[in-house]
């Protein structure tokens, strides 16, 4: 028998229609951490959908709590879709979305997580750099995790560059215009150590 549930808050990190009639929703929540939704679509129906990179509250009902969920119901809480509008802030507010979305189920802390999620698309939505923004949010998830990123990655750095990330940590998102060629080469480096040396999935 179906149970009811509701989510206060989440955000929408994949999106997929399938067919004519059904929008699968996978979205992260501070209470819950991943919830995969799915909503039937009314052909007659042209009301607003939930979109990628939205903070909604959903309701409807669940065969158990960690099964595929049947959306009834949704508000919009925040909408972000000026990221669409920058090629490059799209390109990197969906790859931090798939990061949360291959990870976030192995992920203890829901709320951190979340918060790290929401900062991040906020920071993109409002024209930071957007490879300064997922290097900062990619950090802090290892960082989070308890990965040796200063005793491993860092110490293996040159110290230019070591400098130069530390820099870029550090300097307000929104300060970092000057620092977006060079964030763009060290997330790669950065990437690179991540996946080669953590169980986080690229």
């Amino acid at each position: 028998m179906r149970q009811p549930f509701s989510l206060e808050c989440a955000t929408v990190v994949g999106r997929e229609l399938r067919g004519e009639s059904s929008l699968y929703i996978t979205a992260y929540a501070p209470d819950v951490g991943l919830a995969r939704m799915m909503k039937k679509i009314s052909a007659k129906k042209t009301g607003a959908l939930p979109d990628l990179f939205d903070d909604i509250s959903a309701e409807g009902e669940a065969d158990s709590p960690a099964s595929l969920k049947f959306m009834r119901g949704f508000s919009l809480i925040k909408g972000r879709g000026d990221i669409a509008l920058d090629y490059r802030a799209f390109e990197q507010a969906s790859l931090v979305a798939l990061t949360v979305a291959k990870n976030g189920a192995h992920i203890e802390d829901c709320a951190r997580l979340s918060s790290r999620l929401r900062a991040a698309l906020d920071a993109m939505a409002q024209k930071s750099p957007p490879e300064v923004v997922r290097l900062k949010f990619m950090y802090l998830l290892a960082r989070d995790e308890g990965y040796p990123v200063r005793e491993d990655f860092l110490a293996k750095l040159p110290a230019a560059k070591r400098g130069l990330f530390m820099d870029i940590i550090k300097t307000p998102s929104a300060d970092a215009v000057g620092l977006r060629a060079r964030a763009e080469e060290l997330l790669e480096v950065f990437l690179d150590w991540t996946y080669a040396n953590t169980d986080i999935i690229g």
